[in-house]
């Protein structure tokens, strides 16, 4: 959202529902993940738990657009929330290193979706998310950096802007619109 100038970041849901609509928005565009996840926000209401995902058929999940594998992985948060999502409130204590390990280990959840949750969710400031298409178009244009380059080269142009990249990142997004 854009007003004079200023970028305003979206509220947040819980950690838990936060992590249930990275897996729905992985590889999709901006819309459709919207309209999936509004299905589901409609089906089980928008302050849902894991046990209600847990106690939905997997049809009822591929019936409002979810694939398979979408399906297992949302389910696979569900779990790993645990009673009352306690496993996800204590992320809040831990080191980015050790939020991206917790949370690579649920099946679903890659090393982009986890530095989303930590950009995002938990508004940790200097997190880049090399593998991240948009923001190798953006740093592509605005320093001629090849697309195709190495990790190491996205990595060592995202240092210039630590311990900010977060910031660095969004603006960076913001300049593909």
């Amino acid at each position: 959202v854009m007003s004079n100038g200023e970028i305003l970041l979206h509220d947040t849901d819980t950690p838990f529902r936060h992590l249930v609509r990275i897996v729905v928005g992985q590889q999709l565009s901006v819309k459709a993940a919207s309209t999936i996840y509004g299905r589901l926000e409609h089906l089980v209401g928008k302050g849902y738990e894991p046990n209600h995902i847990l106690e939905l058929e997997d049809d009822v999940l591929k019936s409002i657009g979810l694939s398979r594998s979408k399906t297992i992985y949302i389910k696979g948060v569900s779990e790993a929330a645990g009673p009352n999502c306690e496993n996800f409130n204590s992320l809040l204590e831990k080191s980015n290193e050790e939020v991206i390990k917790d949370l690579t280990d649920i099946k679903g959840i890659g090393i982009w979706s986890a530095q989303m949750f930590l950009m995002f969710q938990m508004r940790r400031l200097d997190v880049f998310a090399t593998s991240d298409l948009g923001l190798k178009k953006a740093i592509s244009l605005l320093y001629g950096v090849p697309m195709d380059s190495n990790e190491r080269v996205w990595v060592d142009q995202a240092k210039i802007w630590s311990p900010y990249r977060t910031l660095a990142s969004i603006h960076l997004w913001k300049y593909l619109e």
